[in-house]
């Protein structure tokens, strides 16, 4: 049995069992009351590899404490598990927990989201549960295994073209589209994503250090003369990733140029590069591990192929 003892100005509980020790402090009885009878059932559930009388909230809010709040993601996938948070998803109790209930998460969110953003969410929820399996023993089985993922939509394939950089070099009226634009360009000519442009304060002769990239590793980008001189006009880029967003939509709309998102730069500089750098060159400058990846960056049309035969 638990020990909840007057403890300050709240209350103590403590609990052995199992060869297992915890304790933890609350400002009511009820609350330390609470805790120890649902650490203790989780204690015995893992010693008998049960699974506990919990919802899947719990494991949500678990997942949140112990591995997002690790990753370089975390705000995004805070976000996120809020959102399942206040789902009919949560409430389930994790001994009924099966297919069906993801599938009626799936179709719930389908009608508010697009597919893309379910499937991000998919891949943050199938990893909680899987986590839930290995390490906690909360789960026998992932009950997102066996139900269909919404289908991936079409990679894009937008680059900027000549022309519409001409456009947007004559659209410029302020300061902050000024700086918007340079960030593009800059990124054209590096394959750097946004983040990364944007949280550049120097550059090393003809290099471009990057000690926090998407995925976590640090890397080095070769800078082309063009981009050298860019970065000396207009760098570093002094915007939040907010302000660039909206200042970037602002100026494409007066240019009356659709359907150019900012990210199309890396597409723009994948197949613009591919004329200049081989496959390696290309994947190392671009920071993309996975070679197969590059064919999602290379939007060369077939016409610009026909013209090398």
């Amino acid at each position: 049995m638990a020990s909840i003892r007057k403890y300050r100005d709240g209350w103590r509980a403590e609990i052995f069992r199992r060869g297992i020790r915890k304790s933890n402090t609350f400002q009511t009885k009820a609350a330390a009351i609470s805790w120890a009878g649902q650490e203790e059932a989780k204690i015995i559930a893992g010693y008998r590899h049960e699974i506990p009388a919990l919802r899947f909230d719990a494991v949500l809010e678990r997942y949140e404490r112990e591995v997002s709040a690790t990753k370089k993601g975390y705000r995004w996938e805070s976000v996120r598990i809020a959102l399942v948070r206040r789902d009919p998803l949560a409430l389930v109790p994790l001994r009924h927990l099966d297919a069906s209930h993801v599938a009626d998460w799936r179709d719930r969110r389908l009608q508010a989201v697009s597919a893309a953003s379910v499937r991000r969410e998919w891949n943050l929820l199938s990893n909680a549960c899987s986590i839930a399996i290995r390490e906690w023993r909360w789960l026998q089985t992932n009950p997102f295994s066996s139900v269909r993922r919404p289908k991936s939509a079409r990679h894009r394939e937008r680059i900027a073209s000549d022309a519409e950089l001409s456009l947007l070099a004559q659209a410029q009226k302020s300061p902050a589209k000024q700086t918007a634009f340079a960030s593009f360009l800059f990124s054209i000519e590096t394959g750097m994503r946004a983040s990364e442009v944007l949280g550049l304060r120097e550059i090393d002769g003809v290099v471009a250090r990057l000690r926090d990239t998407k995925n976590g590793t640090a890397r080095d980008v070769p800078l082309s003369a063009r981009a050298i001189e860019i970065w000396r006009e207009h760098g570093p880029f002094e915007l939040s990733a907010s302000a660039l967003d909206t200042h970037w939509r602002e100026l494409t709309k007066s240019c009356g140029i659709e359907n150019l998102h900012y990210h199309d730069s890396r597409h723009t500089a994948c197949t613009r590069l591919s004329k200049k750098l081989n496959m390696l060159q290309l994947q190392k400058m671009l920071g993309i591990k996975d070679p197969r990846v590059l064919a999602v960056y290379y939007n060369e049309t077939a016409e610009e192929i026909a013209a090398k035969l």
